[in-house]
């Protein structure tokens, strides 16, 4: 049953200590929430809507360290950032731009999300055979190994060696490539085999073997992870426990089967830590912006994290990314 809304008071004195916990991971008290309130009132008035707060579950006692925002709070504060995006800091330094390899382009986008989160950046790479092509070519480099350099409409490299079930000549892969860049550009190999199916002539014969062939290595993917030393100064307790959370981060198979238990949309979510496969992961939140077919960008940190820029850098790298692999040409090319 839903409780009683807030007033205006109680819903202010709230902001003030859930954005002080937020940015220092600090309670508060009486003295300091009067002090930073918009409106005058005295410590003792400030004490009894803190009462009522903790009495309605938004708040709980620190003793000496003064007032904590519950998880109800914190929920309910990202919830209305998200609704609302006032995205106060600016993240116009985050420059994200297309060129190079789809793995120097990753590793970068992780190391800027990073940085500009001041938390540990998660990057799940996005399977190639989902991404949109602007040109392949594919490479014979020795018996039933074959290179492949796929073109995004953005301007992207993507490489990928493989080994095939037969070996095939240079110009029977040149005549693959040149019916894929004619027949499927600004489409995804996963399109393609679709279409293949529906296609009954000999012209498409090799073209589906391939393809078949290249499927379960084409849809490997790679988690690549930033700032752990960052984390290392902001989470609390002893330091073996912060290095198991680490592990399980270094475990790139685990991260991945647990992103896929997951019902992810196309928005930002957040899972608490209460709920992730994580020892001593109960005072951490994790965002996620799902960018792409298996592709996700993720924050993971304490619960105190400076929510308000850690989002507006999510969202800025996970809108970035999502544009660069889109069948879009940029420029007008």
């Amino acid at each position: 049953m839903m409780g009683k809304p807030l007033d205006f008071r109680e819903r202010e004195v709230l902001r003030i200590i859930v954005e002080h916990y937020t940015d220092t991971g600090q309670g508060s008290n009486s003295f300091f929430v009067a002090e930073h309130l918009p409106f005058e009132v005295s410590p003792s008035t400030v004490r009894n809507i803190m009462a009522s707060l903790q009495a309605k579950g938004y708040l709980k006692a620190g003793g000496k360290r003064g007032k904590f925002p519950t998880d109800r709070a914190l929920r309910e504060h990202i919830e209305r950032l998200l609704k609302v995006k006032p995205w106060k800091e600016s993240t116009g330094e985050i420059k994200i731009e297309a060129q190079g390899t789809l793995e120097d382009f990753l590793k970068e986008a992780a190391r800027n999300l990073s940085v500009f989160s001041e938390s540990l950046s998660l990057l799940v790479s996005p399977s190639i055979f989902h991404i949109p092509f602007s040109q392949i070519r594919l490479l014979r480099t020795g018996e039933k190994t074959v290179l492949i350099l796929l073109n995004t409409p953005s301007g992207l490299l993507l490489t990928q060696g493989i080994r095939t079930y037969r070996d095939y000549t240079q110009e029977e892969l040149d005549g693959v490539a040149r019916m894929l860049n004619r027949d499927y550009r600004l489409k995804t190999l996963q399109e393609v085999a679709v279409n293949l199916k529906l296609r009954m002539d000999n012209e498409v014969r090799m073209l589906r073997e391939i393809l078949e062939n290249f499927k379960i290595l084409l849809e490997r993917i790679d988690v690549l992870v930033e700032g752990e030393s960052l984390l290392l100064g902001k989470l609390e307790g002893n330091l073996e426990k912060i290095k198991e959370i680490l592990r399980i981060f270094e475990e790139k198979k685990r991260v991945l089967e647990f992103l896929d238990n997951l019902n992810l949309g196309n928005e930002i979510q957040v899972v608490w830590g209460e709920s992730l496969p994580i020892p001593y992961g109960e005072g951490c939140v994790l965002l996620l912006y799902p960018y792409s077919h298996k592709g996700v960008a993720a924050i993971f940190g304490p619960k105190h994290m400076k929510y308000s820029k850690a989002l507006a850098a999510l969202d800025l790298t996970g809108q970035a990314l999502k544009k660069l692999l889109s069948s879009e040409v940029s420029h007008g090319g």
